[in-house]
């Protein structure tokens, strides 16, 4: 499954750019690799909140997947942080965790449970990518 047009995936019918903040690195390679399989492009990958944020500033992507448990620094601060310097920023938590509807308030733009789904990515990806307000 790809994306649904690929004149969405970015400017000038460039890939999207993302970073992907997971612990697992197992995970993190498979959801690496779906995503490019999709016209994803991977700009950074970590394993904790602290990485996120510190990937975000220096690459600006359009999308944000990132864990919710991870040690050290959880996503919940990664998102939050990233949320603080740039509050348009698009976030997806990525988790196996259950989570009730409001409960993350404006933190998160939309949230995958694991075992990760690519038709549930895709649509995810689509969606936020019509609301990016591409020329």
């Amino acid at each position: 499954m790809e994306i649904a047009d690929k004149n969405l995936a970015g400017v000038g019918g460039s890939a999207i750019k993302a970073i992907v903040i997971d612990d697992d690195i197992d995970v993190r390679d498979l959801f690496v690799e779906l995503l490019k399989m999709n016209n994803v492009e991977i700009v950074g990958v970590g394993a904790n909140g602290k990485e996120a944020v510190d990937l975000f500033l220096a690459h600006r992507p359009a999308f944000v997947f990132i864990d919710y448990i991870m040690p050290e620094y959880d996503g919940l601060y990664g998102a939050k942080k990233i949320r603080e310097v740039d509050p348009s920023a698009k976030i997806v938590l990525v988790s196996g965790s259950y989570f009730e509807e409001g409960k993350l308030d404006d933190t998160v733009n939309a949230i995958l449970k694991k075992p990760i789904e690519i038709g549930d990515v895709v649509s995810t990806i689509n969606k936020m990518v019509c609301s990016l307000n591409i020329q």
